[in-house]
């Protein structure tokens, strides 16, 4: 915490203000020592005894004997706790040993929050893992104050995937794009079907979240700006291409009759994939490598893939339709090799599959 430089150190500052005698905004200064404002034109005095809202030059800590927290006041006030978090602790003895009656008198007391600051600070912890916003913070620890009751315990529910469940949706509030398994990676003793059990528990238990949540739904395109971000491939014109192909693809399957959505990161992946062999970028970024960006098994991203690999005349823009020869064809057997064949045109089954 940056400290507040002493009063021989403060310099007066300057600023703009309308003065109440020249009638026009004159240059004001601000004198610490006095705690004057004075006008520059006319010497006015606008305003005296100005109080200082800055830290206090000396220290009133009895642990920081050296002065070097010139702060005096508790933290931050917390709207979610009780009382704002304002609450009373037993200090040290002047010898700086603790009254062991009074602290273990107080600590016998219920304290309603102390449930709550302890999920606030694993929530915090989990969030600092995965690199999330404050904002992000404060919404999943404000679900989690709405959704889990002071006292009532959380029957068949893991703490931690409670916590994750919590952060998911907070993400999904905030617009920013983490899947299940980028929550788990941070959540410990926990896992994906927890975390989604837990996050159905807080859609129900909320009035109005389930139709935010489908408004604000991860969808492929999302994510894929994200994994190509990661995969230094963030330019625009790989950008456009990945998410034409994804936006062909799901009204393909739309029009298909197809009821079962994949997974967006794996359609995401797929999508990567096959934009990263039109652009001869191979060599650099592998299979292997969209995997690990994506959280996304390889297995899981060859078989979008292979859903994907099919209809690669109608997803590829026109400007890209003479280069479908450089996609790896998946491996198929006989049998599957016909049954694709079944829907492609001769031309695009010639450069997707060569001669059955």
């Amino acid at each position: 915490m940056a400290t507040a430089p002493s009063p021989s150190q403060q310099e007066t500052t300057k600023f703009s203000q309308i003065c109440t005698n020249c009638k026009v905004p004159t240059a004001i200064i601000e004198d610490h020592q006095q705690g004057d404002l004075v006008c520059t034109e006319c010497g006015l005095v606008l305003e005296s005894r100005v109080m200082d809202e800055s830290s206090e030059w000396r220290t009133f800590s009895d642990s920081d004997k050296g002065g070097a927290d010139p702060s005096r006041t508790a933290g931050p006030t917390n709207k979610m706790l009780s009382g704002g978090g304002l609450s009373t602790s037993i200090g040290k003895n002047p010898d700086g040993t603790y009254n062991q009656t009074l602290t273990r008198l107080h600590n016998r007391g219920s304290n309603p929050d102390r449930s709550l600051i302890t999920a606030f600070s694993k929530i915090n912890e989990m969030a600092d893992h995965l690199g999330m916003t404050s904002v992000v913070k404060d919404g999943a620890c404000d679900l989690y104050r709405m959704v889990v009751k002071p006292g009532v315990p959380l029957v068949g529910k893991s703490h931690n995937a409670m916590y994750a469940a919590c952060l998911y949706t907070s993400c999904r509030q905030e617009g920013t794009n983490r899947t299940f398994k980028e929550i788990c990676g941070g959540a410990p003793n926990t896992t994906v079907k927890e975390i989604g059990r837990c996050y159905k528990f807080i859609i129900r238990e909320i009035d109005g979240l389930n139709i935010q949540m489908m408004e604000q739904m991860i969808t492929p395109e999302k994510l894929t700006n994200r994994f190509c971000g990661n995969l230094g491939l963030a330019n625009m014109e790989f950008l456009k291409l990945a998410t034409a192909v994804i936006g062909v693809f799901r009204n393909l399957r739309i029009s298909e009759g197809h009821k079962s959505e994949k997974q967006p990161a794996s359609v995401a992946a797929a999508a990567i994939w096959m934009c990263v062999q039109i652009k001869g970028e191979a060599q650099e970024i592998n299979l292997q490598r969209i995997s690990e960006v994506s959280g996304m098994a390889e297995g899981t991203i060859r078989v979008s893939y292979e859903d994907m690999y099919p209809y690669a005349g109608r997803l590829l823009p026109a400007a890209y339709r003479d280069k479908m020869h450089m996609l790896v064809a998946p491996a198929l057997d006989k049998e599957e090799r016909a049954a694709l064949a079944a829907g492609l045109q001769s031309d695009e089954l010639t450069l997707l599959l060569g001669p059955i």
